[in-house]
């Protein structure tokens, strides 16, 4: 075990090698946050991306369960957003269904 000593120190030293410690613990066990990128994709690009058709995505768009943007005569889904909509469904373990 190392001995420290700390007779010969100001509190004002100490204060900063402490906090110096801690910021760069801290910093490792908070990596900094990704920033998150506008990803516009077209109608096809998301129906491909849910694994549904384009009628299905129609349906959903005008319900409100996924969010559109009109540019012009373009619907776009921003890609974060679509994510957003997701909702976590718990399903039985048969392994039926199918997989796009």
């Amino acid at each position: 075990m190392k001995q420290v000593l700390l007779t010969t120190l100001q509190l004002e030293d100490i204060k900063n090698v402490v906090q110096e410690v801690f910021e760069n613990n801290f910093s490792k066990l908070n990596p900094p946050k990704q920033e998150i990128k506008n990803v516009l994709l077209s109608r096809k690009e998301t129906a491909k991306f849910l694994c549904i058709s384009l009628p299905t995505l129609n349906d959903w768009t005008k319900t409100g369960i996924v969010k559109a943007h009109r540019i012009g005569n373009r619907v776009l889904y921003k890609e974060q957003e679509v994510i957003q909509a997701l909702n976590e469904i718990k399903t039985s373990k048969s392994g039926r269904g199918s997989s796009c």
